[in-house]
């Protein structure tokens, strides 16, 4: 027996055709664990120019144990350093091919260099060790939302922000969907849209874990002070 879709939605019924035009409706919802379209990785968005960026991360870095120095003319230190880069618009940060347990671009400093800055953008990125994306939004600089979404045992929440800084705390799947304009209880999300849809927002149209065939603005070289080095430098 060979069975019929339908696709019922405010315009009426639609017949879904398995082999036809339709045959990649489905593949837009509920990904598996295994076609995650990301490798793992973190990144920061801003709405700033690349040269405010620069000077925000140079202030804020020390503050966090970190040296800096940038190394933008001498690309032979680019590997395992902090690249930023122009895109449509807005600037994008990352580590291209560096484990995300040993990156430096981590909540901590996105949060000093949007308050730093004052101004729109997201820390995000994905974990494949529990299937993570992760994706925290700021508003002039605070906190607007920050959500994660496991498929396997691991962070899962969505927190959102009001202007004294409270927090309320709910469930990822429902908050996504809402943020879609989608029924709070359809089976249906595409957690990848989700972030995308949220970047799109705020002027990020393509996401590029790599950063690839984005025009390189600068290169930071980062080094971790170690205890007694700080204790020297105070």
């Amino acid at each position: 027996m060979q069975r019929q879709w339908y696709l019922i939605d405010d315009e009426g019924i639609h017949p879904l055709r398995p082999d036809g035009d339709d045959s990649d409706f489905w593949h837009h919802f509920n990904r598996g664990d295994d076609d995650a379209p990301w490798p793992p990785f973190n990144q920061v968005v801003v709405d700033a120019s690349p040269t405010r960026t620069v000077e925000a991360l140079l202030r804020t870095g020390p503050g966090l144990g970190l040296e800096l120095e940038e190394v933008t003319d001498d690309p032979s230190r680019w590997e395992e350093s902090l690249v930023v880069a122009a895109a449509e618009g807005v600037t994008v940060i990352g580590e291209p091919g560096i484990d995300i347990d040993e990156a430096v671009m981590a909540m901590p400093w996105a949060e000093e260099l949007f308050g730093n800055l004052r101004c729109d953008g997201a820390f995000f990125g994905y974990d494949d060790r529990a299937k993570t994306l992760h994706l925290t939004r700021f508003k002039a600089g605070c906190y607007d939302f920050s959500w994660s979404d496991s498929l396997l045992p691991g962070p899962s929440y969505a927190m959102v922000f009001d202007e004294e800084g409270r927090c309320a705390e709910g469930d990822p799947r429902r908050f996504a969907l809402k943020m879609l304009d989608m029924p709070e209880t359809s089976p249906l999300l595409d957690r990848y849209q989700f972030v995308s849809h949220i970047l799109a927002e705020l002027g990020l149209e393509t996401i590029r874990p790599e950063l690839l065939d984005l025009p390189v603005t600068a290169v930071i070289a980062t080094r971790i002070i170690g205890q007694a080095e700080r204790e020297e430098s105070t």
